[in-house]
């Protein structure tokens, strides 16, 4: 059994599945700027440059691979799909962002690429609207790919320095700045 997430014909697989996606989505919901927003850049810490860039060349996975992408995609590093293992992705480029955890209440640090990054490489279409995300426990949401691409959405491997389990969230999630925007919690809440 595979994940799958669509962007309006655009599906990614992750191998192993993402449980936090769906919960941080649910919990979280869309963004929808405030007056008073911060510059997007401001609030991330950027850990890691990118040595994998939109244009390049995606490598074949040398490790597990843990997503996979299909559809509405520019390029491809397996017959008509993109494979990422857990290098791959952070090859990305890394940011830190710290956030109240919305479940436990409690300031922690998530670690991963900007989402918008990723998009960027898998090179995905302009006319691509929505990433349709089917975690592992088979809950549904779909993401706006303008909100991914407005705001510094993380691509979460890591909380507080560790690789997240798939039992807590893991292998990635995404990650809402939260913290620094106003969100409609009922976009997501359907």
């Amino acid at each position: 059994m595979h994940n799958l997430w669509r962007c309006n014909g655009m599906q990614i697989y992750p191998i192993k599945k993402l449980l936090g996606v769906v919960m941080v989505m649910a919990g979280l919901v869309a963004m929808v700027g405030c007056a008073t927003a911060p510059d997007p850049s401001t609030i991330y810490t950027r850990v890691s440059e990118a040595t994998l860039k939109a244009g390049d060349s995606i490598p074949a996975p040398t490790g597990d691979t843990i997503l996979t992408v299909t559809g509405k995609i520019g390029t491809t590093n397996s017959d008509d799909t993109i494979v990422m293992d857990l290098a791959t992705i952070e090859s990305a480029g890394e940011v830190t962002y710290e956030v109240t955890d919305p479940f436990e209440g409690n300031k922690v640090v998530f670690r991963g690429p900007l989402t918008s990054d990723l998009l960027d490489i898998w090179q995905v279409s302009p006319d691509a609207t929505t990433l349709h995300v089917i975690a592992l426990n088979d809950d549904v949401v779909d993401v706006p790919i303008a909100e991914l691409r407005k705001y510094p959405v993380v691509f979460a491997l890591q909380q507080d320095g560790q690789y997240m389990p798939i039992e807590t969230r893991g292998p990635a999630m995404l990650v809402f700045p939260y913290d620094d925007f106003e969100f409609d919690k009922n976009l997501y809440n359907n």
